[in-house]
Parts: structure tokens; sequence; C-alpha cells
């Protein structure tokens, strides 16, 4: 059942305030003031493995995945004031992911790695561009 509310239902609904209320309502940690996107994909394996802090913006359609082949579960943890650009792809890996406070990704961009404070990265898979201030 929390498969077909997190694949079919919740991406769909047209607003986002819904949205983070039924994904923490199944078991992901989401902070205040954080907008999620239509028609994003997060991870239910383990919903207690994707972290959002407060702040964060999620535009459409980002996917999210913490497990894989020969791979255990393993976090994704997304730090205050993140910004992750439309259809961008965050993967864990076999030792987790972080993304920096204030860090901006790239639409589509690839995230195969941890992502530092304050910069804006993006390509497939993502390079560092440069150092941003907070809002940039």
């Amino acid at each position: 059942m929390r498969k077909f509310i997190n694949v079919v239902i919740i991406p769909n609904v047209p607003f986002s305030k819904l949205r983070v209320i039924l994904y923490k309502a199944i078991g992901y940690k989401i902070g205040k003031k954080v907008f999620i996107g239509m028609k994003c994909y997060l991870d239910d394996m383990d919903p207690s493995k994707i972290i959002i802090e407060d702040n964060v913006t999620i535009s459409y359609g980002v996917y999210f995945a913490c497990h894989g082949i020969n791979q255990k579960h393993t976090h994704i943890l997304i730090k205050k004031g993140a910004y992750i650009g439309m259809r961008a792809t965050i993967i864990s890996g076999k030792n987790g992911i972080v993304i920096g406070e204030n860090s901006i990704i790239g639409a589509g961009s690839l995230v195969n790695k941890s992502v530092e404070d304050n910069v804006l990265v993006a390509g497939v898979p993502i390079k560092k561009l440069k150092r941003v201030k907070k809002y940039e």
C-alpha cells in the first residue's frame, strides 16, 4: 500500500503542502518550509533514510534512490536551504550522500557524491561550478 501511495498518489497531488504531509505520514523525515514539486520519486524501500531539512526546494520530477544492486540502504541528507533543480537524480551509493546547506543542484544533474555547503553543481555526473551565497 505504501508503494502505491508513494508512487501513484503523492507525486500527482497538486498542492506541495499536502504532498509534504503525505510524505511525512509514510515515514520520510521532512523539515519546515519545504517545497517538493510534482512527479518526484522518493525511494520508499526505507523512507527514514531520506532526510530533508528546513527551507529546502525540490523542483519538479526529481528522483531519489537509496538502494541498488549489491548495495545496502544508505542515507540521503539534504541540508537547510538547498535547492534541487528539475529532473535531477540523486543516488546515495554505498556510503550515502549529503547535499550541503544552501547548495544548488542544476536541473537534469546526476548527484552521485556528496555536495559541500554553498556551492552550485551541475552535470552528469555533477561537477562543482562555483561557490554561492545564500539565496544567490
